[in-house]
């Protein structure tokens, strides 16, 4: 259990987050971590939870924060003795003692003359910080002097790091380390002496005395003070150009910043040596092929024995390419968020290789941005790994093939099975299954992985017996990402990649088990001139494969193939095309592989995935090859069915909000159901062609998936009524989406059901009914533990008690939904719905808060591209008009004015204040 208090309050479990509730009892747990290893008595957490003036239920409250605290950590987490309270926690499960020991440790290395081991632990505790100290509690007087030790020893590790960087002789990172120090305290003179240093030492002596004087400036304009001795003696031996300010001798020893691999790598030395040789001769390299081919062991693998320094810049979690340079800059250990410039200069000209791991989504900003680096770093190469290439100049792709699928995956097989379940044997008979499973499942190495994980219960023969059902491969492990947990889940993420017309293409392939040729798939287009653009494009996207000469023994699978050739001659599709070899099947239905049954040319496909339906089998052999029975036509043209793979962060108030955009731009006019507050303006009539398409989408929705996919299918074609102005149609809806998420036990599914029923209800003019239904989702959601969804209930709840004239009910739910939102970090939810409570202020009497609260929403709004009067034209007008209505104009700018200077903290702190008050 991991205690994390340099930044938000988290507690860590195996790796998960656990659920600590609100404000109050953070601060209980808080103050607690604030002691460690003692007792802290009753009345002491009191008085740093509530203050000199206690409510007179505190010792009750906190009794039960307490209690809760128990629950979420277990019992013997929090110790009660003699009137007092402690945390069983050691030092070394708390991020800020292990913060301090690292300062500590490279301290001691750096008087020892390991700069290198002194740099690597400065850093690494500098790594622990994910935000302010203490930042839930800010704003208490119980933890300021805490909070100020801390930062300063934040500063203190920060100008360690840059004294490592001057003694190994790493300039241009000391100069970019210790310029971002004195940007954020100008007046810090021994991080002004480190940039003067390294500048000078850079051969820029005139910049290094310029920063000189412009400290001495700030120094005397602000505080009336000289320059300390240090700083003047540092200027004076500059301009004596003195010998002992000559750069310490470079230290030979790269960063290499790729982590050790936890489990063992097998089976890839041939491919590992290939990596290496393209990058020993190119500047770009990017290693492409499905999601859980082993893209991203096999480039760490290739960078960590480098013998240069090594970045890692992991792009999963990016998806807004404006993110993009920040998270460059800090794979180059800057800490603000900086441009190309700013990258080029702290990697200096020095070798360097930087290792962008899952760039898929984000290929077309990497593309520019990459050029942009290798033009500017000429030490610099670039290692990718993406299931796209960029398809840049200079670009060598390297397609990841699988694993032999009778010796090394069976190898690997046999390693993972040993970590799961360690007293099984694999005997002769049983390598033999083990050996067909993995040529069932392709050489895949994360279908092998999850293969070998199903060991805990099942035998070998039990697990090939069961590769039809995808619910036969998922993961345990807790460290492994959502991607990764299924094959479902690994081509669900290249699913969501694809264009309109790539989705429509892989969704009629899916009609093949097998091989098949550009003749097949133009068939199952019905296009014959617009198959090739997108053909490609699920190429390039690693969701089909080309295989130059196809044998009858092929196997099919969504990448690179047991017989595709390796990096020396990567698998093509356009010079088949062209050269007219493509041969098309006699009968598309009963033979849609004759082509590479006869041995020609044939484009591979991999059928298991129906756009969003589960797999039919992890790998699919040419001996089963054929359409697939289920037809959604006659035609055979397969439908078009997405699943969630889990429940949404804001599921139906989302899309409520996306109607409110559409008519924030003048494309809908109020339902029939809409007054003056509340309800999103939609259009009364869709087009003809657009409500065919609904009808398709909520058919095939219907016909695929299990209860929850119908249940969910059902909520938002709910929704989609409601939003049409169909009110009646989406009453009738609603009750279908209600009996089946009840059937399926979900509550955060009964709640979005409620939502929906709740919307379509107050569009039809009934706000007493939604209201009821709207109070019964928010009873849902708290059950379900899903905060979220509690909160968009409340959101819509709130906003129907301001129209219904019910000021202080909209004031308590939005308050509540507030605190919900600000706690899961639902930074756009937050924001629309404290501008609601701003309105509730208002009609409460406190127009001056709700100003403050206006205030600050418009600049938080602005650091992140959200205004809610822009994106709620119908409902955020009003509540801006209810509170400047009730003040003068003056009172109106002053009380916005101080609002706009608040961070996130400052306005959890008003809203504090705000709910002591009231």
């Amino acid at each position: 259990m991991d205690f994390l208090i340099l930044g938000p309050l988290e507690v860590v479990v195996a790796g998960a987050a656990v659920p600590l509730g609100g404000a109050k009892p953070r601060a209980v747990l808080i103050a607690l971590l604030l002691h460690p290893g003692r007792y802290v008595a009753a009345d002491r957490l009191i008085a740093d939870v509530w203050g000199d003036e206690p409510p007179p239920s505190a010792v009750n409250a906190l009794q039960s924060y307490l209690s809760r605290l128990r629950r979420a950590l277990g019992r013997d987490a929090v110790r009660h003795h003699a009137g007092g309270y402690r945390v069983a926690a050691g030092p070394e499960q708390v991020d800020a003692r292990r913060f301090e020991a690292g300062v500590a440790h490279a301290r001691a290395a750096l008087a020892g003359g390991d700069a290198a081991g002194a740099l690597g632990a400065a850093e690494a505790a500098l790594r622990l910080w994910r935000g302010p100290a203490l930042l839930d509690v800010a704003g208490e007087l119980f933890a300021q002097a805490e909070i100020a030790r801390l930062t300063e020893l934040r500063r203190v590790a920060e100008d360690l790091r840059v004294e490592c960087l001057l003694a190994l002789g790493r300039t241009a990172e000391a100069v970019a380390r210790s310029a971002e120090v004195v940007a954020g305290e100008p007046l810090r003179e021994r991080s002004r002496a480190q940039l003067m240093i390294g500048l000078y030492r850079a051969g820029r002596p005139a910049e290094a005395l310029a920063a000189y004087h412009e400290g001495r400036t700030l120094l005397a304009d602000q505080l009336g003070l000289d320059p300390g001795e240090e700083l003047r003696a540092l200027a004076g031996a500059m301009l004596r150009q003195d010998a002992e300010l000559a750069p310490a001798p470079a230290a030979a020893s790269p960063v290499n910043a790729v982590p050790p691999g936890p489990d063992r790598f097998v089976g890839r030395d041939r491919e590992l040596a290939e990596v290496r040789a393209l990058l020993d001769e190119h500047r770009l390299v990017t290693l492409t092929g499905p999601g859980g081919a082993g893209k991203t062991r096999l480039a760490m693998e290739a960078c960590r024995g480098l013998p240069v320094d090594v970045r890692l810049a992991e792009l999963a979690g990016v998806e807004d390419g404006a993110l993009l340079e920040p998270a460059l800059a800090q794979a180059f250990g800057l800490a603000v968020p900086t441009g190309v410039a700013g990258i080029a200069e702290a990697a200096g000209d020095r070798p360097v290789v930087l290792l962008l791991d899952n760039g898929e989504q984000l290929v077309a900003a990497l593309a520019g941005v990459v050029r942009r680096l290798l033009a500017k770093v000429p030490g610099l190469r670039v290692l990718l790994t993406s299931r796209s290439p960029l398809s840049v100049a200079g670009e060598r792709q390297y397609p990841v093939p699988p694993l032999p699928a009778g010796t090394a995956a069976v190898e690997l097989f046999l390693d993972r099975a040993a970590a799961v379940a360690p007293g099984w044997v694999c005997g002769p008979a049983e390598r033999a299954v083990v050996a067909a499973l993995c040529e069932r499942l392709d050489g895949l190495p994360l279908a092998v992985e999850l293969a070998a994980a199903q060991l805990v219960a099942l035998a070998p023969a039990q697990i090939l017996d069961r590769l039809d059902d995808p619910r036969a491969l998922v993961s345990p492990r807790r460290d492994v990402d959502e991607r990764h947990r299924s094959l479902e889940g690994a081509i669900d993420a290249t699913h969501r990649l694809l264009d309109g017309p790539q989705r429509e293409l892989f969704a009629r392939l899916s009609v093949f088990a097998g091989p098949f040729d550009l003749d097949a798939a133009e068939r199952v287009a019905g296009d014959a001139d617009g198959v090739l653009a997108p053909l490609t494009g699920l190429i390039t996207g690693s969701l089909v494969t080309a295989l130059p000469d196809a044998s009858p023994g092929a196997t099919a699978c969504c990448g690179p193939c047991g017989s595709t050739p390796s990096a020396a001659s990567p698998p093509t599709a356009g010079p088949a095309c062209a050269a007219g070899t493509w041969r098309g099947p006699a009968s598309l239905r009963r033979r849609p592989t004759a082509a590479a049954r006869a041995g020609r040319a044939a484009v591979v496909a991999h059928p298991r995935r129906r756009a969003g339906r589960r797999p039919r089998r992890a790998g699919t052999r040419a001996g089963r090859s054929g359409p697939r029975r289920r037809r959604a036509a006659a035609g055979g043209r397969p439908e078009l069915v997405l699943v969630p793979r889990r429940p949404h962060r804001r599921g139906p108030a989302l899309a409520a909000g996306r109607a409110r955009r559409r008519a924030g731009r003048g494309r809908g006019r109020p339902g029939p159901g809409a007054h003056r507050r509340g309800l999103p303006a939609v259009p009364r009539r869709r087009p003809p062609g657009q409500r065919r398409g609904d009808r398709r989408r909520a058919a095939a929705g219907r016909a695929g998936g299990g209860p929850v996919t119908l249940a969910r299918a059902a909520v938002y074609h709910t929704l989609l009524l409601g939003l049409s102005g169909r009110a009646a149609d989406g009453r009738k809806a609603g009750e279908e989406a209600h009996a089946l998420a009840a059937a399926c036990g979900e509550d955060w599914l009964l709640a979005e059901a409620l939502i929906s029923i709740g919307h379509v209800t107050w569009a039809g003019g009934d706000p007493a009914g939604a209201a009821a239904v709207l109070d019964e989702a928010i009873e849902a959601g708290t059950r379900s533990g899903f905060a979220w969804s509690a909160s968009s209930a409340r959101w819509m709840r709130a906003e129907l008690a301001l129209g219904a004239g019910a000021p202080e009910e909209a004031l308590r739910l939005a308050s509540l939904a507030v605190a919900d939102l600000d706690e899961q970090d639902d930074v756009t939810g937050w924001l629309a719905t404290a501008h609601l409570l701003a309105s509730a202020l208002a009609h409460t009497g406190r127009p001056g808060d709700g100003a403050v609260l206006l205030g600050a929403v418009a600049a938080l709004g602005g650091r992140v591209g959200y205004a809610p009067e822009r994106m709620d034209p119908v409902n955020a007008p009003g509540h801006v008009e209810a509170v400047a209505s009730r003040l003068d104009p003056g009172a109106y700018a002053a009380a916005l004015a101080r609002g706009r200077r608040m961070d996130r903290a400052a306005v959890r702190a008003h809203l504090r204040a705000l709910d002591r008050l009231g």
